[in-house]
């Protein structure tokens, strides 16, 4: 079996994702506020690409959360920020999520074996989820503005430092190693990287401190979002 790297939204192949278990990984900040919804209560987050889209599903058990460059979008509940959904009453509700980059990745690999949403929130239960299908992972690294994002790069490094304990026989492409090998070397110091990050440093000017940092926490939740049907739903790893 064998690890890929897909740097940036727009250059995923269709071999990359044909039998293969593909991991979508938008940091900063659409799968760290997936994981975050799942995790407290949401019942499922239905991705769209525009803003249309979105508002056509509003109902009244629905929440809409999306931005677009970093800003909420106007009428909706809320904008893509993991904190601010942490903070919302969640239980039972539904999340409708459109952002920049992150849902454009989802919907570009809907055809994957099994495609599941990381980030370093759920880094490890996302790999050991990924493994447990025996099948080629691709680590989907959503970006930014179409351009590798660091923040992704550096989740997708520990996934595979984690997938190297479980399984050692895995393969990994030379980006995967040179991203492994990145993590390993700012292990101690994710939280004082990101909002030195392209897109961290965006973030931090729109005043989003708070969201930069709770990004960087690792494996605080044993929870992998997973689609069904256009729906992402929770698995939860024991």
């Amino acid at each position: 079996m064998r690890i890929e790297v897909v740097p940036s939204v727009e250059e995923i192949r269709f071999d990359q994702i044909s039998n293969h278990v593909v991991i979508v990984i938008d940091v900063l900040r659409a799968s760290s506020t997936i994981v975050t919804a799942l995790g407290n209560g949401c019942v499922s987050v239905i991705p769209v690409e525009t803003i249309g889209q979105a508002n056509a599903l509003r109902t009244a058990g629905c929440l809409l959360a999306g931005e677009r460059h970093c800003r909420k979008i106007p009428d909706f509940d809320c904008n893509n920020s993991p904190t601010e959904i942490a903070a919302r009453s969640l239980t039972d509700k539904q999340l409708i999520l459109t952002t920049t980059n992150g849902t454009r990745a989802i919907q570009k690999a809907e055809r994957a074996a099994a495609l599941l949403i990381g980030c370093f929130l759920n880094a490890t239960a996302c790999m050991s989820h990924a493994l447990s299908f025996h099948l080629d992972v691709t680590l989907y690294c959503a970006g930014t503005r179409s351009e590798f994002a660091l923040e992704d790069g550096l989740a997708a490094g520990l996934m595979i430092a984690q997938a190297q304990k479980m399984a050692p026989h895995f393969q990994v492409c030379d980006l995967g190693e040179a991203l492994k090998a990145s993590y390993l070397f700012f292990a101690d110091r994710i939280s004082e990287l990101l909002p030195q990050t392209t897109t961290g440093k965006r973030l931090m000017q729109h005043h989003f401190a708070d969201d930069v940092s709770y990004c960087a926490k690792v494996d605080q939740y044993r929870l992998v979002p997973f689609i069904k049907e256009k729906r992402i739903l929770p698995h939860l790893v024991s």
